[in-house]
């Protein structure tokens, strides 16, 4: 019996709904529903439908069927469309043909496909004779895939296999890279990921270069991928001075034992050392987390090893710590530095808390330091008061920095303090503390009780008009020593910032600490100071400028006025000027001009430090990116000291954008290297990397004293 539907108002209302098993991945039965707008029949008795026009299988509801015209064969469970055909699943489209389609198993047949993979950094585009998939998967065969979107791409990847595992990655194997129609690079095995987590997985043209160390070298890298918890990359160079090296960074997944990658890379055929590894491996429960960083590296750039350890732990009540970081840097001024610790908090009531740390610290520069913290305390909290009971070895922190140190370390053995938090007065927000205990200092040997307290006036803000704020605080302190020996000081600080008008505003910050007594101890022992920072800003909208400066009322001489300059003459130009002069000596001693123009695709910034005090031309800097055509830019910068005649930057970059990819030609006159590289824009790379030595540009710091390279 044949059942049929000839006009487009009915077609379009017909609807056929079946229940059929469904393949495992789905729920035990699930829903095929298929419209048909134009036309359509049904043949009771073969129980086969067939339509035209607009034709839609739903297949639960995570697959949709689309073509021009279908047969679907309802007893055998096989749907075969054709024209125009699209299928939809996991929001993932693919367009063809033919396709045949096991509505029972979610297996099925394409012909002549296209479909477009979304990966991290855009679109990637195959074509592929046929596919054969099922509801993990597309197999492609005889296909390619470019990221190019125009109708003749300029270049292609063509295989004879792809599998597709939608959303996730592409395996692809004997792959051929084709600039239009000349083949240029071969990979045996390559792996498109599709996810932003597995953009490690580097899909890399070969860097093709010279330096006077390595010689002419072509740098490759292929990927691999074994599962989720298992894949990484494989290093490959060639050097014609140094031989043949090899690398190889594995990334992996161990469920329970956490996660991290490994690196290794070297050159065996090298008659001196040139290796690199690392490993980088974390692992969190419930109630702790440890990581891992480790470093190792031997070549003609460096030579350094470096582990960063951490092991921290957190419960309702326990909370704490373990770490070890180590550094060592022959090459540099600091070449060796170790540093060891503990630091836990135990709260035993909702009112005691036990804290410990321990911290040993190694450094070896042109001497060796050593230095050995630990604390022990109690803490006993109620209400505004605060009791703690510390038992502690305190070494001076300036004893890893460089110039003169009083004092070496210092033990409390024990000290007991007694903080208030609030005295109460609502009109002042004073609070308070008392120490007592028995202190060592070294290298004096010196050992005494000392008896401490302070009043404290919290920091308040007073507005008395409207464009005025005054910010003031200060302390009252006195201690005691178990010898003749008593100090006492008082400190406070007063800020004003003060508006001028719409455009200008004045700040300044007043400090002063006077000292009575002695004591004889170096730690604790207080300097009288007194001087005042004033600060002076102006703001128009296109031009910017402050002047800071600080006066030592003590030694009556002034810390060096800051000049800094900003003027936006367009959207196109900006012009920065810093300066540092010497109120003492009435002379410049620095200025530093930074000029910024940038128009379309062309961008400029030039800078240089002069001393006119002496007057030597410190550094000049320059970076520009100079467009020679829509499609190609020449990129440079560089840092040249005119003392020495030398550069200690200077990098220059030739850029061809070819629609979807870049070639990059890129010469580094500093260390005598040049290299070559075309990278595919949409696929994570990497690029071809300098090794800086020159440091920063000018343009790249941020505070004034940095840039004008004097103390603020």
């Amino acid at each position: 019996m044949l059942l049929r539907k000839g006009t487009a108002l009915l077609a379009a209302a017909l609807i056929f709904m079946l229940t059929l098993p469904a393949p495992p991945v789905h729920s035990a039965e699930q829903m095929v529903r298929i419209v048909a707008s134009n036309s359509g029949s049904y043949d009771l008795e073969s129980r086969v439908f067939t339509a035209e026009g607009g034709v839609e299988v739903h297949v639960g509801d995570d697959v949709v069927l689309y073509g021009d015209y279908l047969h679907a064969d309802l007893a055998g469970a096989v749907a075969t469309l054709h024209g125009s055909v699209r299928l939809v699943r996991d929001d993932q489209e693919i367009r063809g043909e033919l396709l045949t389609y096991d509505l029972e198993t979610g297996e099925g047949t394409f012909q002549e496909i296209r479909a477009d993979l979304l990966v991290p950094d855009g679109t990637v585009y195959v074509a592929g004779h046929t596919v054969l998939f099922d509801a993990q998967k597309y197999n492609f065969s005889d296909a390619s895939f470019t990221t190019c979107d125009l109708e003749e791409s300029h270049y292609r990847l063509v295989t004879r296999e792809v599998e597709l595992y939608p959303g996730d990655r592409a395996i692809v194997r004997h792959v051929i890279y084709y600039e239009g129609k000349l083949p240029l690079f071969y990979w045996p095995y390559l792996v498109v990921p599709l996810r932003e987590d597995l953009k490690d997985l580097l899909v890399s043209l070969p860097v093709i270069g010279y330096s006077e160390q390595e010689g002419y070298f072509i740098k490759t890298a292929f990927n691999y991928y074994r599962n989720a918890n298992s894949y990484g990359n494989i290093y490959v160079d060639l050097y014609t001075r140094l031989g043949v090296g090899l690398g190889i960074k594995h990334n992996y997944r161990l469920e329970e034992l956490g996660e991290g990658h490994l690196y290794l890379w070297g050159i065996p055929t090298s008659s001196e050392k040139a290796y690199k590894a690392a490993w980088e491996h974390s692992l969190s429960k419930k109630s702790w987390t440890l990581t891992t960083k480790n470093s190792v590296e031997k070549t003609w750039i460096r030579e350094q090893t470096t582990s960063d350890t951490t092991l921290s732990f957190s419960t309702d009540d326990f909370t704490g710590k373990v770490w070890l970081n180590y550094k060592n840097t022959p090459e540099q001024s600091t070449k060796k530095q170790t540093d060891l610790g503990l630091q836990a908090t135990k709260k035993l009531t909702d009112r005691l808390t036990v804290n410990v740390k321990g911290n040993y610290v190694q450094k070896l520069t042109s001497e060796e330091v050593r230095i050995l913290d630990y604390l022990g305390s109690a803490v006993y909290t109620k209400g505004k008061n605060k009791f703690t009971l510390t038992f502690e070895q305190q070494f001076n922190p300036d004893l890893l920095g460089s110039g003169a140190k009083d004092w070496r370390s210092v033990q409390r053995v024990p000290e007991l303090k007694w903080e208030i938090s609030d005295l109460g007065l609502s009109s002042l927000p004073l609070q308070a503390q008392l120490m007592v205990g028995r202190y060592g200092e070294k290298p004096s040997d010196i050992v005494k009780n000392r008896a401490y307290g302070q009043l404290t006036l919290r920091s308040k803000t007073w507005r008395p008009r409207a464009g005025t704020t005054i910010t003031y605080q200060g302390d009252l302190n006195g201690a005691l020593y178990s010898d003749e020996h008593s100090q006492a000081w008082l400190y406070g600080r007063v800020s004003l910032s003060q508006s001028l008008g719409q455009r200008l505003s004045l700040s300044g910050t007043y400090r002063r600490r006077d000292v009575w007594g002695s004591t004889p101890f170096k730690f604790d022992a207080q300097k009288p100071l007194q001087d005042l920072n004033v600060r002076l800003n102006y703001n128009q909208g296109k031009v910017q400028a402050s002047a800071t400066t600080t006066y030592d009322f003590l030694t009556k001489k002034f810390s060096g006025l800051t000049l800094n300059t900003g003027l936006k003459a367009s959207d196109q130009w900006r012009l920065d000027v810093y300066a540092s002069y010497d109120l003492n000596a009435k002379k410049l001693t620095r200025v530093v001009p930074l000029i910024e123009y940038k128009r379309d695709q062309f961008s400029l910034k030039f800078g240089l430090r002069y001393r006119p005090d002496i007057d030597e031309l410190e550094r000049v800097d320059m970076r520009f990116t100079l467009p020679l055509a829509s499609s190609l830019s020449v990129t440079y910068d560089s840092i040249y000291n005119p003392g020495s005649r030398k550069f200690t930057k200077g990098v220059l970059a030739v850029n061809q954008e070819l629609h979807c990819r870049t070639l990059t030609f890129a010469y580094d006159h500093v260390s005598g290297r040049v290299a070559v590289q075309l990278t595919i824009n949409a696929f994570p790379t990497l690029p071809i990397g300098w090794d800086s030595q020159g440091g920063l540009s000018l343009f790249d710091f941020e505070d004034v004293a940095d840039i004008i390279d004097v103390e603020e």
